[in-house]
């Protein structure tokens, strides 16, 4: 009992990968031909990083040369916080940073040192003490070593699975 639906399904994801494949590589084509004869692209250019608030911007050196360049080149339009309040800010920022160092380092030494306590760690057992108890070796003891005893478990027995029916 075949399915029909899953070759028509790859058939139409090849489909749609060619289709895709070959919309990418025409339009490879014309970007690499627009290069070549030295035409504008188009591709507007990636926003500057913002200048450290003790920094100015310098100015252009000439007219941008389209508007859409304009927009790119202005300043946000939006309310500008003052220098001192960033420094402030950045301050606040960076001591936080320094506190939740200091917090890890403390962290780490502490982790270090309880590895070193349970490496040292030793087990002893003091034979002589009215609670000392040694385990049974005679041959006629109980068998606990394996799970089953005389055919049956420790835990009770499986449940069986359910079937559920299917809506189809």
């Amino acid at each position: 009992m075949k399915s029909q639906h899953l070759p028509l399904f790859c058939g139409a994801a090849l489909a749609v990968m060619s289709a895709a494949g070959a919309s990418h590589w025409c339009s490879v084509r014309e970007f690499a031909a627009a290069a070549a004869a030295g035409l504008p692209l188009g591709i507007p250019a990636a926003p500057a990083a913002p200048a450290p608030p003790s920094v100015t911007p310098p100015a252009p050196a000439s007219a941008p040369a389209s508007p859409q360049l304009a927009a790119l080149q202005a300043p946000p339009a939006g309310p500008r916080v003052s220098g001192t309040a960033e420094q402030k800010f950045y301050e606040a920022l960076v001591a936080k940073m320094e506190n939740l160092q200091n917090q890890n380092q403390d962290l780490l030494d502490q982790v270090a040192e309880t590895n070193r306590d349970v490496m040292k760690l030793e087990f002893r057992v003091d034979t002589h003490s009215e609670s000392f108890r040694p385990m049974p070796v005679s041959e006629d003891r109980f068998e606990t070593s394996s799970a089953y005893v005389d055919g049956e478990g420790v835990l009770p027995p499986r449940a069986m699975p359910v079937d559920l029916p299917f809506d189809e």
